[in-house]
Protein backbone atom coordinates (compact mmCIF):
# COMPACT_ATOMS: atom_id res chain seq x y z
CA UNK A 1 0.00 0.00 0.00
CA UNK A 2 1.19 3.45 -1.03
CA UNK A 3 1.69 5.61 1.79
CA UNK A 4 0.13 9.33 2.08
CA UNK A 5 3.68 10.56 1.79
CA UNK A 6 3.95 9.21 -1.28
CA UNK A 7 0.71 10.84 -2.91
CA UNK A 8 2.11 14.24 -1.02
CA UNK A 9 5.87 13.92 -2.92
CA UNK A 10 3.56 13.20 -6.54
CA UNK A 11 1.19 16.63 -5.55
CA UNK A 12 4.98 18.53 -5.18
CA UNK A 13 5.96 17.18 -8.50
CA UNK A 14 2.51 18.69 -9.90
CA UNK A 15 3.82 21.81 -8.60
CA UNK A 16 7.02 21.38 -9.95
CA UNK A 17 5.82 21.45 -12.90
CA UNK A 18 4.42 24.75 -13.52
CA UNK A 19 8.25 26.12 -14.23
CA UNK A 20 9.74 22.53 -14.75
CA UNK A 21 11.64 22.52 -18.28
CA UNK A 22 10.20 19.14 -18.88
CA UNK A 23 6.16 20.48 -17.50
CA UNK A 24 4.27 17.49 -16.46
CA UNK A 25 6.74 14.16 -17.69
CA UNK A 26 8.09 13.53 -14.48
CA UNK A 27 4.77 13.93 -12.44
CA UNK A 28 3.86 11.22 -15.33
CA UNK A 29 6.29 9.01 -14.85
CA UNK A 30 5.95 8.98 -10.89
CA UNK A 31 2.34 7.69 -10.93
CA UNK A 32 3.50 4.39 -12.83
CA UNK A 33 5.39 3.12 -9.65
CA UNK A 34 2.96 4.65 -7.41
CA UNK A 35 -0.10 3.11 -8.88
CA UNK A 36 1.51 -0.17 -10.42
CA UNK A 37 0.66 1.43 -13.75
CA UNK A 38 1.85 0.28 -17.17
CA UNK A 39 1.47 3.80 -18.97
CA UNK A 40 0.16 7.33 -18.53
CA UNK A 41 -1.09 10.35 -20.77
CA UNK A 42 -2.48 13.32 -20.41
CA UNK A 43 -4.19 14.52 -23.34
CA UNK A 44 -6.22 17.35 -24.68
CA UNK A 45 -9.97 15.93 -25.94
CA UNK A 46 -12.16 18.15 -28.02
CA UNK A 47 -15.91 17.49 -26.80
CA UNK A 48 -17.27 17.12 -30.39
CA UNK A 49 -15.06 15.87 -32.52
CA UNK A 50 -13.32 13.48 -29.65
CA UNK A 51 -10.10 14.99 -31.46
CA UNK A 52 -6.83 14.39 -29.76
CA UNK A 53 -3.36 16.45 -28.95
CA UNK A 54 -1.28 14.43 -27.02
CA UNK A 55 0.67 16.56 -24.11
CA UNK A 56 2.60 14.20 -21.62
CA UNK A 57 2.63 10.71 -22.18
CA UNK A 58 5.29 7.92 -19.82
CA UNK A 59 5.02 3.89 -21.39
CA UNK A 60 2.93 4.03 -24.43
CA UNK A 61 4.65 4.57 -27.67
CA UNK A 62 4.15 7.46 -29.55
CA UNK A 63 2.60 6.01 -32.79
CA UNK A 64 0.24 4.41 -30.62
CA UNK A 65 -1.31 7.41 -29.41
CA UNK A 66 -1.22 8.72 -32.99
CA UNK A 67 -2.98 5.92 -34.11
CA UNK A 68 -5.60 6.55 -31.26
CA UNK A 69 -5.65 10.65 -32.29
CA UNK A 70 -6.78 9.51 -36.11
CA UNK A 71 -8.70 6.46 -35.78
CA UNK A 72 -9.60 5.16 -32.96
CA UNK A 73 -10.71 8.11 -30.63
CA UNK A 74 -14.25 7.75 -30.93
CA UNK A 75 -14.47 4.32 -30.13
CA UNK A 76 -12.99 4.14 -26.63
CA UNK A 77 -16.07 2.98 -24.74
CA UNK A 78 -14.07 4.38 -21.05
CA UNK A 79 -13.53 8.19 -23.03
CA UNK A 80 -17.67 8.19 -23.73
CA UNK A 81 -18.20 7.32 -20.13
CA UNK A 82 -15.91 10.00 -19.22
CA UNK A 83 -17.62 12.73 -20.99
CA UNK A 84 -20.95 11.48 -19.68
CA UNK A 85 -20.16 11.58 -16.19
CA UNK A 86 -19.06 14.44 -13.93
CA UNK A 87 -15.69 15.57 -14.28
CA UNK A 88 -12.89 15.35 -11.73
CA UNK A 89 -13.74 12.08 -10.76
CA UNK A 90 -11.62 8.97 -12.29
CA UNK A 91 -13.48 5.93 -13.72
CA UNK A 92 -12.17 2.67 -14.69
CA UNK A 93 -12.63 0.46 -17.30
CA UNK A 94 -13.43 -2.78 -15.08
CA UNK A 95 -15.44 -1.06 -12.97
CA UNK A 96 -17.65 1.90 -14.16
CA UNK A 97 -17.97 0.79 -18.19
CA UNK A 98 -21.34 -0.38 -19.08
CA UNK A 99 -21.36 -4.04 -20.41
CA UNK A 100 -17.67 -4.42 -19.86
CA UNK A 101 -17.68 -8.21 -20.87
CA UNK A 102 -18.67 -7.53 -24.52
CA UNK A 103 -15.34 -4.81 -24.54
CA UNK A 104 -13.13 -7.88 -25.98
CA UNK A 105 -15.64 -7.81 -29.07
CA UNK A 106 -14.77 -4.09 -29.81
CA UNK A 107 -12.42 -3.38 -32.36
CA UNK A 108 -10.90 -0.50 -30.52
CA UNK A 109 -10.05 -3.68 -28.02
CA UNK A 110 -8.54 -5.91 -30.56
CA UNK A 111 -6.78 -3.65 -32.61
CA UNK A 112 -5.35 -1.06 -30.19
CA UNK A 113 -5.83 -2.49 -26.44
CA UNK A 114 -4.94 -5.35 -26.75
CA UNK A 115 -1.70 -5.18 -29.01
CA UNK A 116 -0.08 -2.82 -26.15
CA UNK A 117 -0.78 -5.35 -23.50
CA UNK A 118 -3.21 -3.49 -21.77
CA UNK A 119 -5.65 -5.04 -19.36
CA UNK A 120 -7.10 -2.54 -17.56
CA UNK A 121 -7.95 1.79 -17.89
CA UNK A 122 -8.87 4.54 -16.11
CA UNK A 123 -9.17 7.96 -16.37
CA UNK A 124 -10.36 11.38 -15.39
CA UNK A 125 -11.39 14.59 -16.99
CA UNK A 126 -9.29 16.82 -14.49
CA UNK A 127 -10.07 20.27 -16.39
CA UNK A 128 -12.69 21.48 -18.91
CA UNK A 129 -11.85 25.52 -20.68
CA UNK A 130 -14.64 25.32 -23.40
CA UNK A 131 -14.99 22.79 -25.67
CA UNK A 132 -11.63 21.10 -24.93
CA UNK A 133 -10.93 18.97 -21.89
CA UNK A 134 -7.42 17.90 -20.57
CA UNK A 135 -7.58 14.24 -19.65
CA UNK A 136 -5.49 11.94 -17.42
CA UNK A 137 -5.65 8.06 -18.60
CA UNK A 138 -3.98 5.59 -16.79
CA UNK A 139 -3.13 1.61 -17.93
CA UNK A 140 -2.85 -0.91 -15.86
CA UNK A 141 -0.92 -4.55 -17.61
CA UNK A 142 -2.09 -8.50 -17.62
CA UNK A 143 0.17 -8.93 -14.63
CA UNK A 144 -1.49 -5.58 -12.90
CA UNK A 145 -4.28 -5.83 -10.21
CA UNK A 146 -7.59 -4.78 -11.72
CA UNK A 147 -8.33 -1.24 -10.62
CA UNK A 148 -10.15 -0.76 -7.06
CA UNK A 149 -12.64 1.54 -5.93
CA UNK A 150 -9.48 2.87 -3.21
CA UNK A 151 -7.21 3.28 -6.50
CA UNK A 152 -10.20 5.82 -7.51
CA UNK A 153 -10.31 7.44 -4.36
CA UNK A 154 -6.26 7.96 -4.43
CA UNK A 155 -6.79 9.55 -8.12
CA UNK A 156 -9.38 11.75 -6.82
CA UNK A 157 -7.91 13.30 -3.85
CA UNK A 158 -4.75 14.07 -6.58
CA UNK A 159 -7.29 15.75 -8.97
CA UNK A 160 -8.11 19.22 -7.73
CA UNK A 161 -3.88 19.47 -7.37
CA UNK A 162 -3.35 18.59 -11.17
CA UNK A 163 -6.18 21.14 -12.21
CA UNK A 164 -4.66 24.34 -10.14
CA UNK A 165 -1.14 22.90 -11.45
CA UNK A 166 -2.51 22.92 -15.17
CA UNK A 167 -4.01 26.37 -14.85
CA UNK A 168 -0.85 28.05 -13.22
CA UNK A 169 1.66 26.26 -16.15
CA UNK A 170 -0.88 27.39 -18.87
CA UNK A 171 -0.63 30.91 -17.42
CA UNK A 172 2.83 30.78 -17.08
CA UNK A 173 3.57 29.49 -20.80
CA UNK A 174 1.20 32.56 -21.77
CA UNK A 175 3.12 35.02 -20.51
CA UNK A 176 6.23 33.90 -21.26
CA UNK A 177 5.69 33.31 -24.85
CA UNK A 178 3.53 36.65 -24.69
CA UNK A 179 6.79 38.00 -23.86
CA UNK A 180 9.57 36.35 -26.29
CA UNK A 181 10.57 38.57 -29.02
CA UNK A 182 9.71 35.50 -31.53
CA UNK A 183 5.53 36.83 -31.28
CA UNK A 184 5.91 40.65 -32.46
CA UNK A 185 9.13 39.45 -34.84
CA UNK A 186 6.50 36.99 -36.80
CA UNK A 187 4.68 39.78 -37.66
CA UNK A 188 7.12 41.01 -40.20
CA UNK A 189 6.77 37.51 -42.21
CA UNK A 190 4.56 37.69 -45.33
CA UNK A 191 3.86 33.96 -44.88
CA UNK A 192 1.23 33.37 -42.47
CA UNK A 193 2.10 32.35 -39.38
CA UNK A 194 1.08 31.08 -36.27
CA UNK A 195 2.57 30.28 -32.95
CA UNK A 196 1.22 27.33 -31.06
CA UNK A 197 1.76 26.99 -27.23
CA UNK A 198 2.73 23.74 -25.46
CA UNK A 199 -1.09 23.33 -25.07
CA UNK A 200 -1.89 23.03 -28.51
CA UNK A 201 -3.46 26.35 -28.63
CA UNK A 202 -2.12 29.32 -30.94
CA UNK A 203 -0.30 31.98 -28.73
CA UNK A 204 -0.31 34.58 -31.22
CA UNK A 205 -1.28 35.02 -34.85
CA UNK A 206 0.95 37.24 -37.01
CA UNK A 207 -0.76 39.91 -39.49
CA UNK A 208 -1.01 37.37 -42.70
CA UNK A 209 -2.35 34.55 -41.00
CA UNK A 210 -4.78 36.97 -39.50
CA UNK A 211 -6.03 37.75 -43.07
CA UNK A 212 -6.55 33.86 -44.13
CA UNK A 213 -8.14 33.05 -40.69
CA UNK A 214 -10.94 35.84 -41.14
CA UNK A 215 -14.11 34.58 -42.16
CA UNK A 216 -14.48 31.32 -41.43
CA UNK A 217 -12.90 29.68 -44.51
CA UNK A 218 -10.55 26.82 -45.36
CA UNK A 219 -8.51 27.36 -41.83
CA UNK A 220 -9.65 28.90 -38.68
CA UNK A 221 -9.60 28.79 -34.55
CA UNK A 222 -12.43 28.28 -31.97
CA UNK A 223 -10.76 28.93 -28.49
CA UNK A 224 -7.61 29.06 -29.65
CA UNK A 225 -7.25 25.71 -31.24
CA UNK A 226 -6.48 24.87 -35.02
CA UNK A 227 -9.93 23.85 -37.28
CA UNK A 228 -10.29 23.18 -41.29
CA UNK A 229 -13.04 21.83 -42.96
CA UNK A 230 -12.00 18.49 -42.89
CA UNK A 231 -12.02 16.79 -39.81
CA UNK A 232 -9.24 14.13 -41.30
CA UNK A 233 -6.99 17.39 -42.44
CA UNK A 234 -7.43 19.09 -38.91
CA UNK A 235 -6.31 15.70 -36.74
CA UNK A 236 -3.18 15.35 -39.22
CA UNK A 237 -2.02 18.82 -38.40
CA UNK A 238 -2.84 19.10 -34.44
CA UNK A 239 -1.35 15.72 -34.68
CA UNK A 240 1.96 17.05 -36.36
CA UNK A 241 1.76 20.42 -33.84
CA UNK A 242 1.53 18.10 -31.07
CA UNK A 243 5.21 15.88 -32.27
CA UNK A 244 6.72 19.33 -33.42
CA UNK A 245 5.69 20.43 -29.19
CA UNK A 246 7.39 17.35 -28.16
CA UNK A 247 10.26 17.56 -30.53
CA UNK A 248 10.87 21.46 -28.81
CA UNK A 249 11.24 20.21 -25.60
CA UNK A 250 13.95 18.14 -26.25
CA UNK A 251 11.59 14.59 -25.59
CA UNK A 252 11.80 13.16 -29.14
CA UNK A 253 13.54 14.30 -32.21
CA UNK A 254 11.24 15.74 -35.37
CA UNK A 255 11.87 17.20 -38.39
CA UNK A 256 9.54 19.38 -40.08
CA UNK A 257 6.12 18.16 -41.34
CA UNK A 258 3.82 18.98 -44.16
CA UNK A 259 0.23 18.74 -44.62
CA UNK A 260 -1.91 19.22 -47.47
CA UNK A 261 -5.59 20.75 -46.86
CA UNK A 262 -7.35 20.62 -49.99
CA UNK A 263 -9.40 23.79 -51.58
CA UNK A 264 -12.50 23.35 -53.90
CA UNK A 265 -11.22 23.65 -57.23
CA UNK A 266 -8.30 25.30 -56.13
CA UNK A 267 -4.69 23.72 -55.51
CA UNK A 268 -4.14 22.84 -51.81
CA UNK A 269 -3.02 25.37 -49.20
CA UNK A 270 0.43 23.47 -47.90
CA UNK A 271 0.65 23.57 -44.07
CA UNK A 272 4.24 23.44 -42.83
CA UNK A 273 4.67 22.75 -38.74
CA UNK A 274 8.10 22.77 -37.06
CA UNK A 275 9.32 22.56 -33.26
CA UNK A 276 10.17 26.33 -31.70
CA UNK A 277 13.01 26.09 -29.41
CA UNK A 278 12.81 28.58 -26.87
CA UNK A 279 15.59 30.54 -25.08
CA UNK A 280 15.93 32.25 -21.95
CA UNK A 281 13.56 31.97 -19.45
CA UNK A 282 10.47 30.48 -21.80
CA UNK A 283 13.22 27.67 -22.41
CA UNK A 284 10.88 23.91 -21.96
CA UNK A 285 7.45 25.21 -21.99
CA UNK A 286 7.20 23.81 -25.72
CA UNK A 287 5.85 25.51 -28.56
CA UNK A 288 5.35 24.96 -32.75
CA UNK A 289 5.25 27.07 -35.60
CA UNK A 290 2.71 26.56 -38.09
CA UNK A 291 3.32 28.17 -41.72
CA UNK A 292 0.49 28.25 -44.26
CA UNK A 293 1.64 28.46 -48.01
CA UNK A 294 -0.76 28.94 -51.17
CA UNK A 295 0.84 28.22 -54.22
CA UNK A 296 -1.61 30.39 -56.50
CA UNK A 297 -0.84 33.67 -54.52
CA UNK A 298 2.05 35.19 -56.55
CA UNK A 299 4.78 36.84 -53.83
CA UNK A 300 4.77 40.41 -53.76
CA UNK A 301 7.71 42.08 -53.53
CA UNK A 302 8.18 46.07 -52.29
CA UNK A 303 10.16 48.09 -54.92
CA UNK A 304 11.36 50.49 -51.87
CA UNK A 305 12.73 47.16 -50.14
CA UNK A 306 14.48 45.83 -53.13
CA UNK A 307 16.22 49.26 -53.97
CA UNK A 308 17.19 49.83 -49.87
CA UNK A 309 18.72 46.45 -49.97
CA UNK A 310 20.79 46.56 -53.01
CA UNK A 311 21.29 50.47 -53.67
CA UNK A 312 19.38 50.47 -56.71
CA UNK A 313 17.94 53.55 -57.96
CA UNK A 314 13.99 53.53 -58.26
CA UNK A 315 14.23 53.11 -61.66
CA UNK A 316 16.57 49.86 -61.43
CA UNK A 317 14.56 48.52 -58.43
CA UNK A 318 11.58 48.78 -60.45
CA UNK A 319 13.56 46.70 -63.27
CA UNK A 320 15.17 44.44 -60.44
CA UNK A 321 11.23 43.60 -59.53
CA UNK A 322 9.95 42.86 -63.04
CA UNK A 323 12.58 40.55 -64.13
CA UNK A 324 11.99 38.50 -60.75
CA UNK A 325 8.86 38.29 -61.83
CA UNK A 326 9.28 36.64 -65.21
CA UNK A 327 9.31 39.49 -67.35
CA UNK A 328 11.67 39.87 -69.90
CA UNK A 329 13.71 43.37 -70.81
CA UNK A 330 11.48 43.83 -74.11
CA UNK A 331 8.55 44.17 -71.64
CA UNK A 332 10.14 46.06 -69.13
CA UNK A 333 11.10 48.68 -71.95
CA UNK A 334 7.04 48.37 -73.27
CA UNK A 335 5.69 48.63 -69.78
CA UNK A 336 7.96 52.08 -69.11
CA UNK A 337 7.90 53.25 -71.91
CA UNK A 338 11.57 53.67 -72.89
CA UNK A 339 14.39 52.17 -74.92
CA UNK A 340 15.40 48.77 -74.93
CA UNK A 341 19.16 50.05 -74.39
CA UNK A 342 18.36 52.33 -71.30
CA UNK A 343 17.02 49.29 -69.57
CA UNK A 344 20.34 47.51 -70.54
CA UNK A 345 21.96 50.35 -69.38
CA UNK A 346 20.46 49.97 -65.97
CA UNK A 347 20.63 46.25 -66.05
CA UNK A 348 24.33 46.35 -66.27
CA UNK A 349 24.08 48.58 -63.52
CA UNK A 350 21.82 46.50 -61.43
CA UNK A 351 24.53 43.25 -61.88
CA UNK A 352 27.54 45.91 -60.38
CA UNK A 353 25.01 46.64 -57.53
CA UNK A 354 24.12 43.25 -56.80
CA UNK A 355 27.62 41.37 -57.40
CA UNK A 356 25.88 39.24 -59.98
CA UNK A 357 26.49 38.84 -64.18
CA UNK A 358 23.34 37.38 -65.20
CA UNK A 359 19.54 38.01 -65.37
CA UNK A 360 19.41 34.12 -63.84
CA UNK A 361 21.91 35.07 -61.17
CA UNK A 362 19.92 38.27 -60.06
CA UNK A 363 16.39 36.61 -60.20
CA UNK A 364 18.06 33.70 -57.97
CA UNK A 365 19.39 36.80 -55.53
CA UNK A 366 15.69 38.37 -55.34
CA UNK A 367 14.36 34.80 -54.46
CA UNK A 368 16.81 34.50 -51.90
CA UNK A 369 16.31 38.11 -50.13
CA UNK A 370 14.25 38.99 -47.41
CA UNK A 371 12.75 40.86 -50.44
CA UNK A 372 10.19 38.00 -51.07
CA UNK A 373 9.54 36.60 -47.47
CA UNK A 374 8.99 39.81 -45.56
CA UNK A 375 5.56 41.25 -45.57
CA UNK A 376 4.85 44.90 -46.90
CA UNK A 377 4.26 47.70 -44.18
CA UNK A 378 1.69 50.08 -44.73
CA UNK A 379 4.01 53.02 -44.59
CA UNK A 380 6.26 51.48 -47.08
CA UNK A 381 3.30 50.01 -49.50
CA UNK A 382 2.15 54.00 -49.37
CA UNK A 383 5.86 54.80 -50.65
CA UNK A 384 6.39 52.22 -53.07
CA UNK A 385 3.41 49.68 -53.94
CA UNK A 386 4.72 46.21 -54.01
CA UNK A 387 4.68 44.64 -57.26
CA UNK A 388 2.50 40.87 -57.78
CA UNK A 389 4.14 38.68 -60.36
CA UNK A 390 1.65 37.21 -62.47
CA UNK A 391 0.57 33.83 -61.84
Amino acid sequence: MTSSADDGALVGKLYDAVMNPGGFQLFIEALCPAFQLKSVSMVTRHVETQEIKGNWMHGIAHEWIASYALIYAREDILARHMMDAPIASFYASNLDIPNPERFPESRFYREWVAPQGVAYAAGSIVLREGAWLTQLIVQRAPEHPPFTRDDMDRLDQLVPHIQRAIQMRYRFAELQLGQNFLASSLDVLAMPTLLINEYGRVAHVNRSATRLLEGRGVLWLEEGHIFTRYEAVTRSINLEVSNAIRASRGIAAHPCATVLLPRRARMPLIIMIAPMHLNGSAAGQGAALLFAFDPEIAPSVGVELVRALFGLSEAEAQLAVALGCGKTLDDAAQERGTSIHTIRSQLKSIFNKTGTKRQSDLVSLLLSSPAYFLAQTPDRSAAAPALSCPA
